[in-house]
Parts: structure tokens; sequence; C-alpha cells
């Protein structure tokens, strides 16, 4: 279902991906798992909005896993550290054909099997979205945010207070 919003949107464990939409008068498309929304908040509204409810900003938090990660491009962004709500861009998150994907969502993808340097992201429910990124990069941008995760994980921290405990 395709749904124009005139509320605000949430981000939320539900998200499945924000694109910026190419429209008179709505700035953002919202893929969720319960239909496609088209809001007029901007796709960094909706996530400085979301990582606003966990207590920061998205650029502070862009920053951590900026410095957590050393790097400096197309940075993963944990929105919610308790939820595990996390997502990352398929470019800069200036180029117009940035697409922010919630790897939750995220079920396969393969090569567009007519445009080489396009890729097809099956999310839930069997939706797909059609990406102007390379399998490599998507593949990459994956494993940085799994790698971002663990790093701010709850887990190994409470290993490591447990561990020096012992000793």
């Amino acid at each position: 279902m395709i749904y124009s919003t005139n509320y605000h949107y949430s981000v939320g464990t539900t998200t499945m991906a924000l694109e910026r939409a190419f429209h008179m008068e709505y700035e953002t498309i919202i893929h969720d798992t319960r239909g496609t929304y088209y809001t007029k908040q901007t796709v960094n509204s909706l996530l400085d909005d979301s990582c606003m409810r966990g207590g920061s900003t998205a650029q502070g938090r862009l920053h951590a896993a900026k410095q957590a990660l050393t790097i400096r491009n197309k940075i993963p962004l944990i929105i919610d550290p308790y939820s595990y709500l996390v997502a990352f861009p398929t470019h800069s998150p200036k180029h117009e054909q940035n697409i922010w994907f919630f790897p939750s969502h995220i079920i396969g993808y393969h090569p567009h099997p007519h445009h080489p340097k396009k890729l097809v992201v099956t999310l839930t429910y069997n939706r797909s979205i059609t990406v102007h990124c390379s399998q490599a990069t998507f593949r990459n941008q994956q494993l940085l945010t799994s790698h971002l995760v663990c790093q701010f994980s709850l887990f190994p921290r409470m290993r490591e207070g447990a561990t020096s405990e012992l000793k």
C-alpha cells in the first residue's frame, strides 16, 4: 500500500529503508513493513528525530561511529543501541541516490538483470528496491554496520566487566 503522510513519522523497527523522493510535494519515501509512505520530512530530519529520542543527535552518533570504525565516508548509524536499530547508507548521505537501509529487513540482494551497475535488494514481505550501488559496496556497508553494532554492543562490555572482576 502507498500512503502520503502529513503526520510525523517515527523511524522504528518496522522501517525498512528511507530514500529521497523526487517529488514536488514530498521529500522522503519511507519503506515500512506496513506500507510505503511519502512524507514532507527529509531523510536527515527523520534520522535525527529518531536519534534524539535515544538522547543523541544523528551527528553525534555518526561522529562516534566514524571514530570507532576509523572511516570517513558512508558511515553506518546506530539509531537506538538498545533495540539494535541501525541503518547504513548506500552513498554519501548528501548524494541524491543515497538510500538508508535497515539491515534487519534485508532478505537478500542480487545484480539487476538488465543494468549491471544496479542492485536489487529484497526486503521483508518480499518487497524489493533497485539501488544504484555495486554488490561489493552494499556487502561492505553491511559488514561495517555489523562491526559497528558489535563495537557498541552491551554484551562485550558486560563480559569485560565480569572478566576484570575475576582478576
